[in-house]
């Protein structure tokens, strides 16, 4: 008798062969030779699929992929059953949207609930039967399979039967089908999808440019199927601590049509094939004839998104609808879940109410759209159309060309049927994009609101069934490089091979400034006069190069003193300084200053330069860096005047903006338009500037508002409102730094300043959020020294205009010293950082930039994966493996520089030092913290005082088996995994690692490896520190301020050794009157002491029981403060900083 797991067919013949003669008879049971799989009806009489047995099931399988029938109303049923007869048999069934498995043993049945039907996870089906158990599993792709119910049977399993059976009870609408296929086989049809290998998308990006770092994520054409020699992907570094570098791909393509020739004038692309454009490669796993992502395709059941529809996380787009969401409902098409866009009264034809421009596109290929809309809004009705439209280099962002389907009205209703849309067409030859979707057909009559389910997009002339699609898994997210040609075979073989590298490549070639320059700049300045010129320049120089030279000119009464190149200095020479920038700055010394008196003056004419007042004036912002040295104002001291031409009773008239220093040394702004109105505001943060240090003013108008801004040294209260509009200052025809210059008789001055300034800038906003005010300021006062490590990276990525997606870790470095960027490329300056946070940095597989912390590695305690020989382990096999034990990373003397003061910080390791010699390692951290400095000079030692076995090459071979497949397209840089070796007759190797290294050979011959570098993880042990925790010893009622608690497992230390004043506690942990208080004194107690006085900042809000558990703040997810005082120790353990 045949085992049950020689039971086998992909269904690929003209018809069903003798293995299926106990199947009902056409139409009930047919074959769909499209498809090649078996078609089943869902009726009330259950037709069967039957397989001619019996079949020995014992310690054998079968397994198939299935596709249940739609939920209906609930009554729809598919049913894989192993049966000995009527009365003893095991069956996985869907039912009504959920899964179960069960056995009848002799009339009696043991139901076990697999949990709801899940298309992705449960698209393949398996009984197996073991020591008299049937085991049900459940897999998305035929070879990783999941365990779901285990039955004891008390029946032979040595001649069983094996059926499949469609059916409803209650009422359900005609027409719906189950399907199998791949009965006991991955091996596909000819004609259909190599379900052992990925579908590969090798996307390139003509519509797009360098695009700030962003890699897109829509509108590509597909090359893949022109890629000859295979693909080579390589990312990451060869040691934990080498510094990062660009990954790297090496592909060919075809090119026999000239279309990728950059020079060809007759291509579809000429014009639009450049460097770094962007370029993917994606993976889908398991294959499908559905092209979408997961999370459009469903309805959002799958992917992981919940809530309001994001556009830029899940590709779904909407003409129609901002906020559209995704909806729970009972009556989901499929799943529970679909996707709701609201529809506006009047929105025109052709509105796209749902659309996705993805995947990738090939030129000329048939392309055909299905999906599931209805109208769920009562009494209204809409006619909408599948829509399928095409982008290219002309048109860019907006489709050239949509072609739509037939137009079907939507009758609104609560309950409203599914109306299934399909649109065919094909794409142009010079198709640079894609889009597919749901369009209005006809202007909307009134407000609605349209459910989308079910979408599938396919390439072919006609839909077929919906299938929930593969996972697309990115590989790599970069950008092309180099576009080197080749023509062969006498000019007749054309060929292209391309190079593509990461956004690290794009970054380091960013030479940035210094802070203040380069924050500065992220806010688009219009111009940006720095005043560090050299000594006895006659002209300062904009930055930006927007504008020419300002000339330093002189007054009507004679010039007075400016001189370039003066240093930066101060009163306080410590704290009177900025350090944001360390260029020289241009001195004032002219006559009379502050005072209401005509008098010689020199002074930077902006207008020479073609600058007269803001370039829009009802909205505009400006900076300036100065140091007043005069005596106090007896009128005001002038560092910035500008006016119109307007003069009456003596005196300007007309619109102006000033800014001067008045009579107490507080900075004022007088705004005031060509009418004569005006405001005049003091700065906020206003102290008396006469005290010759540096001060940052930063100050503006915005009409549309009706504020003005006037900020000093970083002040964030510094907006004024209720300003009339009739204040914005237009008309203006100078622009004068460094005093009051009244061009309305012929530059005349007075009120004159004496200081130093620096930094003349505008800006075409005033700044949006408080965070604008003290980062700029911060930049400029002391170049952002005291931000962590994680704001630094995020800094430094914004000055080197990066705008692409980021995943930035915490990182537990608090306070960095200044920041050193000025003639550092971006990659370096990132580099920088990382090393003072002792952590890592890559770019990840879909593009994203990644800032890992210290303590990302040092957490990770257990491998995320396993590779070794024993499947039955559950380890991943790998092909070879290559470990070296070398002294590379071999270190007993640390010396580490703090990089803001030079002091060195050291530690040895005498006992390595005696066994390897001295190896020395050095570091170069930028943390104000010296017990910092001192603890990475200890902890280098720790790492590595003693050789360490490192992984060279480990090789994994999915295309061999392609149980590895989500495992190798899902492995990241950074991951912890083991590698164990069994060398016979000794006990197993093992070595922990860190994936440092991820090199993929992609051959066009269905092969792929993937080769992994990793170093060697830490082995030491950790000290864990336990949750500080005891009980009340009282009962205190709410509105008191001091709570008393008992001795805890310490009642040796005192009460206040162990709680300072300031220290957070949680009252009533785990209790509905838990609430976090805050200590300000604590108790005198004494060694043995068995109750303590906490004496709190606050009163309590609410009462509390004796005996209830007091405790420090615990970590989210953690509710139980004695989880680890069974594993906290100190002694003989390394910590980590």
């Amino acid at each position: 008798m045949p085992k049950l797991a020689a039971l086998q067919d992909f269904f690929g013949a003209p018809a069903l062969g003798p293995t299926w003669s106990a199947s009902t008879s056409a139409p009930d049971v047919s074959l769909d030779q499209v498809l090649d799989r078996v078609q089943i009806a869902c009726t009330t009489s259950y037709p069967q699929l039957g397989a001619a047995g019996p079949w020995d099931a014992t310690s054998s399988a079968v397994y198939a992929r299935v596709v249940p029938p739609p939920v209906g109303n609930g009554g729809t049923q598919l049913l894989m059953r192993l049966s000995l007869d009527a009365s003893n048999r095991a069956t996985l069934i869907y039912s009504g949207g959920s899964l179960s498995a069960a056995v009848l043993n002799a009339g009696v049945t043991t139901t076990v609930s697999v949990g709801t039907y899940n298309p992705f996870l449960h698209a393949w089906w398996r009984i197996r039967e073991q020591a008299g158990n049937f085991l049900f599993d459940t897999s998305p792709d035929g070879w990783s399979w999941t365990p779901g119910a285990t039955i004891p049977h008390s029946w032979p399993a040595g001649a069983v039967q094996a059926v499949w059976l469609c059916g409803y009870s209650g009422t359900e609408a005609a027409g719906m089908y189950a399907y199998v296929d791949q009965v006991g086989t991955t091996v596909t049809a000819p004609a259909e999808i190599n379900l052992n290998f990925p579908r590969i998308e090798d996307g390139w990006g003509p519509l797009w440019d360098s695009n700030g770092g962003t890699v897109p994520l829509d509108r590509y054409v597909d090359i893949s199927e022109r890629v000859r020699n295979g693909v080579t992907v390589g990312r990451g570094r060869q040691y934990e601590t080498d510094q990062v570098r660009a990954a790297e791909v090496q592909l060919e393509l075809a090119n026999d049509d000239g279309r990728l020739e950059p020079t060809n004038t007759a291509g579809p692309w000429y014009g639009s094939i450049n460097p770094y454009q962007p370029y993917r490669r994606r993976a889908q796993w398991p294959p499908s004839r559905n092209l979408l992502d997961q999370v459009m395709a469903t309805g959002g059941d799958l992917g992981g998104f919940s809530g309001v529809i994001v556009t830029a996380a899940t590709g779904i787009f909407s003409s129609t609808d901002t906020a559209a969401t995704f909806v729970t409902t009972a009556s989901a098409w499929q799943g529970s879940t679909v996707m709701q866009f609201a529809v506006p009264a009047s929105a025109p034809a052709q509105s796209r109410i749902c659309y996705a421009p993805r995947p990738p596109v090939v030129p000329g290929r048939t392309y055909t759209v299905s999906l599931r809309v209805r109208n769920i809004t009562q009494s209204s009705s809409l006619s909408v159309a599948a829509a399928l439209g095409w982008y290219t280099t002309a048109g860019g962002l907006t489709p050239s060309t949509t072609s739509y389907g037939t137009t079907a009205v939507l009758a609104g209703s609560a309950s409203a049927g599914w109306t299934t849309l399909v649109v065919t067409a094909t794409a142009p030859a010079g198709a640079a994009g894609f889009f597919s979707g749901v369009a209005t057909a006809a202007t909307a009559a009134a407000a609605c609101a349209v459910q989308v389910d079910g979408w599938q997009l396919e390439a072919g002339a006609q839909a077929t069934t919906w299938q929930v699609p593969g996972i697309w898994y990115p590989v790599y997210a970069g950008w092309t490089e180099r576009w080197p040609a080749q023509w062969g075979q006498d000019g007749t073989y054309g060929r292209v091979s391309p190079s593509a590298v990461d956004s690290l490549a794009l970054l380091s070639q960013q030479t940035l400034a210094d802070p203040l320059t380069q924050e500065i700049n992220s806010l688009s300045p219009r111009f940006v006069y720095k005043f560090d010129d050299p000594s006895g320049s006659s002209s300062v120089a904009d930055w930006t190069g927007n504008y020419p030279a300002a000339s330093i000119a002189a007054g009507k009464y004679g010039p007075g003193v400016v001189t370039l190149g003066a240093e930066i200095t101060a009163t306080d020479t410590v704290n009177g300084i900025y350090t944001g920038s360390t260029g020289t700055v241009a001195n004032f010394n002219n006559g009379s200053p502050g005072v209401a008196l005509t008098a010689p003056a020199s002074f930077v004419k902006l207008s020479s330069a073609g600058i007269m007042g803001p370039a829009d004036p009802s909205q505009w912002s400006r900076l300036m860096a100065f140091r007043y040295t005069g005596p106090t104002p007896t009128s005001g001291a002038f560092l910035w005047s500008s006016m119109d031409g307007q003069r009456s009773g003596g005196n300007p008239s007309g619109a102006h903006i000033y800014l001067y220093l008045d009579s107490n040394g507080v900075p004022r702004l007088w705004i005031q338009g060509p009418s004569g109105a005006s405001n005049v505001v003091p700065f906020g943060g206003s102290a008396n500037c006469v005290d010759g240090n540096w001060h940052l003013l930063w100050f503006g108008y915005n009409q549309n508002t009706q504020q003005m801004f006037a900020s000093l040294d970083g002040a964030t209260a510094s907006y004024f409102g209720g300003i009339a509009v009739n204040r914005t200052p237009t008309g203006l025809i100078s622009d004068n730094v460094g005093g009051f210059v009244d061009v309305t008789v012929g530059n005349g001055t007075a009120n004159n300043y004496k200081g130093d300034i620096s930094f003349i800038v505008e800006f075409p906003t005033i700044p949006i959020s408080s965070a604008q005010i003290t980062g700029m300021y911060s930049a400029w006062k002391a170049a952002a020294s005291g931000e962590s490590t994680t704001a630094r990276y995020r800094r430094i990525l914004r000055y080197a205009g990066y705008t692409g997606p980021t995943s930035l870790q915490t990182g537990l470095t608090t306070s960095m010293g200044p920041a050193a960027t000025d003639g550092q490329d971006a990659v370096s300056a990132l580099e920088a950082v990382v090393a003072t946070e002792g952590g890592a940095h890559y770019i990840a597989r879909d593009g994203t930039i990644t800032f890992k912390s210290r303590s990302d590695r040092y957490n990770a305690f257990a491998p995320l994966y396993v590779f070794g020989e024993r499947e039955d382990l559950g380890e991943l096999p790998y092909e070879s493996c290559e470990t070296d034990f070398d002294p590379t990373h071999l270190a007993n003397a640390a010396e580490v520089t703090q990089e803001s003061t030079g002091q060195l910080f050291y530690d040895t390791d005498a006992p390595s030092t005696k066994a390897f010699f001295k190896r020395p390692i050095t570091r170069t951290i930028n943390s104000t913290n010296a017990d910092e400095c001192q603890d990475a000079a200890s902890y280098l030692i720790s790492r590595y005082r003693r050789p360490a076995t490192r992984v060279s090459s480990l090789v994994l071979h999915p295309s061999a088996n392609p149980a590895l497949w989500p495992v190798c397209l899902g492995l990241e840089l950074g991951t912890r995994a083991r590698a164990v070796r069994r060398p016979p007759g000794v006990p197993p190797v093992t070595v922990e690692m860190f994936v440092e290294n991820l090199e993929w050979a992609w051959g066009d011959d269905l092969e792929a490896k993937l080769t992994l570098q990793g170093s060697p993880a830490d082995l030491s042990p950790y000290g864990i520190i336990a949750a500080w925790h005891t009980t009340l010893a009282t009962s205190p009622a709410a509105g008191v301020t001091t709570v008393t608690v008992r001795a805890g497992q310490d009642n040796t230390n005192v009460l206040a050794a162990q709680i300072a004043p300031g220290q957070q506690l949680v009252l009533g942990q785990g209790t509905a009157n838990q609430e976090t208080v805050t200590v300000s004194a604590v108790g005198n107690t004494a060694s043995g002491w068995t109750t303590g006085t906490l004496t709190l900042t606050a009163a309590t809000t609410k009462s509390h029981a004796s005996g209830d558990v007091v405790c420090e703040p615990l970590p989210a997810g953690t509710t139980d403060s004695t989880t680890w005082d069974s594993v906290a120790g100190f002694d003989a353990i390394c910590f980590a900083y």
